[in-house]
């Protein structure tokens, strides 16, 4: 059963997503990334762990805890940080990143080798139906959508207080886990240039890593975890 803590974060997603119109949208790398992308009909979905700018969930978590005390329910404020540690422990949340902009001065400095990288461009048509495309490569009916990312503080708050507003008081693992989901849609207002467009997945720590998706790999010395997925069009 889907929770009644998704509808607000749906109709967030269908109201941001009709301001759009998306014919393509595009993917920065490095020429090794490009090759391995188009010699493998995949792209890398990154677990959140791992993104480039690791505040934008947590900030999500101080902004719900805020508007918990605010209402006098400081008791749950204080335990959504607990309830934090075992939603990461119990779900897993992965995301490939896009632009609406395909020739972006700062996007080819940072992911595609200072300007000596690749920008390959998607019609928006791959994206559509993700739900679907997602439940033939992940079991246990996972979250997938698309969302371009938004930037502005103030409705990230006010999309949390009506998931609050939601919410009947008893799973704070589920309030905590919704908080995640809408945040992970937001970034700081320093990264607004990038125009960034995003494909989610999440779901069960369980269900994730037995998919045979899953994946590790090296990078910059260090171990990062996400998915590949095959992708349908590109242009």
């Amino acid at each position: 059963m889907i929770s009644n803590l998704w509808k607000p974060i749906e109709e967030y997603i269908s109201k941001i997503n009709s301001k759009w119109f998306m014919p393509g949208v595009h993917h920065y790398t490095n020429v090794k990334g490009a090759l391995g992308i188009l010699e493998s009909g995949q792209i890398w979905f990154t677990e959140r762990a791992h993104l480039n700018d690791p505040s934008e969930v947590s900030h999500g978590i101080e902004i719900a805890a805020a508007i918990l005390r605010e209402r006098g329910k400081k008791e749950d404020a204080s335990r959504l940080g607990g309830a934090a540690q075992n939603v990461f422990r119990d779900f897993r949340f992965f995301s490939a990143s896009f632009s609406f902009e395909g020739d972006d001065l700062s996007q080819w400095r940072a992911y595609a080798d200072d300007g000596k990288g690749v920008v390959l461009s998607f019609k928006a048509s791959a994206f559509n139906n993700p739900k679907a495309y997602i439940d033939n490569l992940v079991p246990d009916n996972p979250t997938a959508f698309v969302c371009p990312m938004w930037y502005s503080s103030n409705e990230l708050r006010s999309v949390i207080a009506s998931i609050i507003e939601a919410w009947d008081g008893k799973n704070i693992g589920e309030l905590c886990d919704h908080v995640f989901m809408i945040s992970s849609m937001f970034k700081n207002d320093c990264w607004k240039p990038e125009n960034e467009y995003r494909f989610f997945v999440h779901g069960s720590r369980h269900s994730i890593l037995n998919s045979s998706c899953y994946r590790s790999r090296e990078r910059n010395g260090e171990y990062e975890f996400g998915k590949r997925f095959p992708f349908r069009s590109y242009y």
